[in-house]
């Protein structure tokens, strides 16, 4: 059985879940590898991948038109908000930040990219410089 709140799970992405009538709508996404998959009850009903910022899964529920929208608010922080929509209704909104629980984790990971950054784009600097000072 499914949980009831939306949590995030690290290592495998988004987890959203949303209730509707006596159904669950579970709605997982990876932000590393862009699958998105949404769940009506353990049945998948729509599933595509996306490496942009907003993404929409459109399905049908005991003849009712629904939708699932995924939208990344802040890449850096890695921030998804996922609406939950029957026809153009809102019906409900979660948000979920990859570094919500531990900002310090966040912080590391921005200065071990600046500093792989720098080193990669020093050493690109002093090759080419070497390369072209041969004459």
């Amino acid at each position: 059985m499914m949980k009831e709140e939306a949590y995030l799970v690290k290592k495998r992405g988004y987890k959203f879940y949303f209730h509707e009538g006596d159904n669950q709508i579970a709605c997982f996404g990876s932000f590393f590898s862009g699958k998105e998959e949404v769940y009506i009850n353990d049945d998948l009903v729509s599933a595509k991948r996306n490496f942009g910022f907003k993404s929409i899964h459109e399905f049908e529920l005991e003849g009712t038109k629904y939708s699932v929208i995924y939208d990344v608010v802040n890449p850096i922080t890695g921030k998804v908000e996922c609406s939950f929509l029957r026809g153009r209704l809102n019906i409900a909104t979660q948000s979920q930040s990859l570094f919500s629980e531990n900002p310090k984790a966040g912080a590391s990971i921005v200065l071990w990219c600046f500093i792989v950054g720098f080193t990669f784009g020093a050493l690109g600097y002093a090759f080419a410089h070497f390369l072209f000072a041969w004459k």
